[in-house]
C-alpha cells in the first residue's frame, strides 16, 4: 500500500476515534456531574451539571481544593480509604454527602478514576457522579421511620403481653411477656392454635361475636380469662388488630394485651364480700324485725292493762284523787298513749320488711290531695297548702300513701306553731326519676344534721316540743328504699325545711 494512502487511512482512523471520544465526553457530560482534579485534589475541570447541583460557578471552582463541597458528613477514616484507593490508581465508587454553595446538603453517587501515567502513577482524577439525594432522602425518611417503628415495637414488647397469629388463629410471633404469663416456652407455642391457653371460662357466643369482630376487619376489644400451662388462671385486658391485604381481607391478626389478674381477683374477693355482707345484712334484719315485731307485739298485753286500769281509777276513784293526783294520772295515761304510737309505728317498721311490692299506676296528685285531707281533717290550724300537679308514678300504693301521710304530718306539726304556716308539695323529673319534695316554712333545721333525721328514734327536738315517736321518717327512708329510691332533707334553722324522695321511673 502507497505511503500517502496509509497515512490517509490512519488520520480518518484517528479522526474516527477521536469523534467516537467527543460523543462519549458529551454524553458524560450532558448525563452524569463530571469533574477532573489533579493528583492533589485541586479541580481542573467542572461540567455545568457540578456547577447546577454545587451552586458555585465554574470560574469559583477551578483552581479550588477539591474539599470546597465537602459537607464534614464522613469520618476522616472514609476519606483516608477514599484517597488510598485512587493513589494507588484504583477505581473507587461509593456515595458521598456534599455541601453546595448556599449551604444545603446533597447526595451523590460517585465514581473515581485515576487516570495513569506511563510510570503507572496517577496525576489526575476523574470523578463521575449521579445525584441521588431524593433517593437518600426517601431512604432517610424510611429509615427513620423503620427506627420509629422499631423503638414502639421496643415499647410494646416491654410493656405489653404481645401475640400474632394468622387468619386461622395459628400463633406466629409471641414475645417474653407471653411466656411468662402463659408459663409456655416460644417453641411450645409457635404453630399451635390459639386455643391452648382457653379457659373455657367464656361462653361460645362470646368467642363467636369475638371472631366475627376481627374477621371483619374491626379491632376487639374486652377482658379474657386464659389458663396458663401449669393449670393456673390470669386475666388480661385485650386489644385484637386485624391486618388487612389489598381486598380490605384479615391476613393475621395481633393481640396485645395487659395482665388485669390481680385487678379481677380484688373483684371477684369484693363480690364475694359484699354477697357475704347483704346475707348478713339481711339474715340481722330478718332477725331485727321478728324482735321488734315480738317485743312491740308482747308490750301491747301490759300496755293494755295499764290503760284499762287508768281508765278504772279515773272513772271509780277520780273522786279521791287530788290535783296532783289527778295530775299524776294524766302523765300515766299520756305516757301510755304515747307508748301505744310508738308499739303501732314499730309494729309497722317490722311488718314493711316483710311486705312484698304490689305496684301499680299511682295518680299522685290525687294521691297527696287524699292524704293532706286524711292528716288535717282534725287540725284547727289554718295552713297555706300549694299542691303541684304530681307526675303519676308506677309503684305500691299503701306503702307511697303511708310515705305521704308521714311527709305532710310531719310538715304539718312543725309547721304548727308558725305564724302563717305554709306547706307546698312539687314533683319533677330527673335522669331516669322522679323526685318528690315536701317543704314547710316551720322550725327547720340545720343541715348538718340532715341524715340522722331517717334514723329509727332519731329527733332534733324533745317531745315536750313536738310530740313524736321518731319512727315516721325512719318508715318513710324503708319505704323509698325498697322502690330502689333515695330520700333526703335540706333545712334552716327556724326558717322550714324540705323534704325529697325519688322514685325510679320503670
Amino acid at each position: 500500500m502507497p505511503t500517502k494512502q496509509k497515512s490517509i487511512t490512519v488520520e480518518e482512523s484517528l479522526k474516527k476515534s477521536l469523534k467516537e471520544v467527543s460523543d462519549y465526553k458529551y454524553a458524560i457530560d450532558e448525563s452524569s456531574i463530571v469533574a477532573i482534579t489533579d493528583q492533589k485534589g485541586i479541580i481542573l475541570h467542572a461540567n455545568d451539571n457540578f456547577c447546577k447541583i454545587s451552586k458555585y460557578s465554574r470560574k469559583e471552582l477551578i483552581g479550588q481544593d477539591h474539599r470546597i463541597i465537602n459537607s464534614g458528613h464522613h469520618p476522616k477514616e472514609f476519606i483516608r480509604n477514599l484517597w488510598h484507593t485512587i493513589a494507588n490508581g484504583k477505581i473507587w465508587r461509593g456515595e458521598l454527602k456534599n455541601k453546595a454553595k448556599d449551604g444545603t446538603i446533597y447526595w451523590v453517587d460517585t465514581t473515581i478514576v485515576p487516570f495513569l501515567n506511563e510510570e503507572k502513577k496517577p496525576y489526575q482524577y476523574v470523578a463521575i457522579r449521579a445525584d441521588i439525594t431524593e433517593r437518600k432522602r426517601t431512604e432517610e425518611i424510611l429509615e427513620s421511620s423503620l427506627k420509629e417503628i422499631s423503638d414502639y415495637k421496643y415499647a410494646l414488647d416491654e410493656s405489653s403481653i404481645v401475640a400474632i397469629t394468622d387468619q386461622k388463629g395459628i400463633i406466629k410471633y409471641v414475645n417474653n411477656n407471653f411466656c411468662k404469663i402463659s408459663k409456655y416456652s416460644s417453641s411450645e407455642l409457635i404453630g399451635q392454635d390459639h386455643r391452648i391457653i382457653n379457659s373455657a371460662y367464656h361462653p361460645k357466643d362470646f368467642i363467636r361475636n369475638l371472631w366475627i369482630t376481627i374477621a371483619n376487619g374491626k379491632i376487639w376489644r374486652g377482658e379474657l380469662k386464659n389458663k396458663a400451662k401449669d393449670g393456673t388462671y390470669y386475666w388480661v385486658d385485650t386489644t385484637i388488630i386485624p391486618f388487612l391485604n389489598e381486598l380490605g381481607k384479615p391476613y393475621q391478626y395481633i393481640a396485645i394485651r395487659a395482665d388485669i389478674t390481680m385487678r379481677k381477683e380484688a373483684e371477684e374477693e369484693n363480690l364475694r364480700l359484699k354477697f357475704e355482707l347483704e346475707e348478713r345484712v339481711k339474715q340481722r334484719t330478718e332477725e331485727l324485725e321478728a324482735f321488734s315485731y315480738s317485743i312491740s307485739h308482747d308490750l301491747r298485753a301490759p300496755l293494755r292493762a295499764i290503760n284499762g286500769y287508768a281508765k278504772m281509777l279515773e272513772e271509780d276513784y277520780n273522786d279521791l284523787f287530788d290535783i296532783e293526783g289527778k295530775r299524776l294520772l294524766n302523765v300515766v295515761q299520756e305516757n301510755a298513749k304515747r307508748m301505744g304510737v310508738l308499739i303501732d309505728d314499730l309494729l309497722a317498721f317490722a311488718r314493711l320488711g316483710r311486705k312484698k311490692l304490689a305496684k301499680s299506676n299511682i295518680k299522685m296528685t290525687e294521691l297527696t290531695e287524699a292524704a293532706w285531707i286524711e292528716v288535717t281533717k282534725s287540725t284547727t290550724t289554718k295552713y297555706t297548702i300549694k299542691i303541684d300537679q304530681l307526675h303519676s308514678i308506677v309503684a305500691d300504693r299503701s306503702l307511697i300513701n303511708q310515705v305521704m301521710i308521714n311527709l305532710i304530718s310531719n310538715a304539718v306539726k312543725y309547721s304548727s306553731k308558725t305564724k302563717g304556716p305554709k306547706i307546698e308539695i312539687k314533683s319533677e323529673k330527673e335522669s331516669g326519676s322522679i323526685v318528690y319534695s315536701v317543704s314547710d316554712n316551720g322550725a327547720g333545721f340545720e343541715n348538718e344534721y340532715g341524715n340522722k333525721l331517717f334514723g329509727v328514734f332519731q329527733r332534733l327536738h324533745s317531745p315536750d316540743e313536738f310530740e313524736g315517736t321518731g319512727v315516721g321518717l325512719a318508715l318513710v327512708k324503708r319505704i323509698i328504699d325498697k322502690h330502689g329510691g333515695k330520700v333526703w332533707a335540706k333545712g334552716e334553722l327556724n326558717k322550714g325545711a324540705k323534704f325529697y324522695f325519688s322514685l325510679p321511673i320503670r
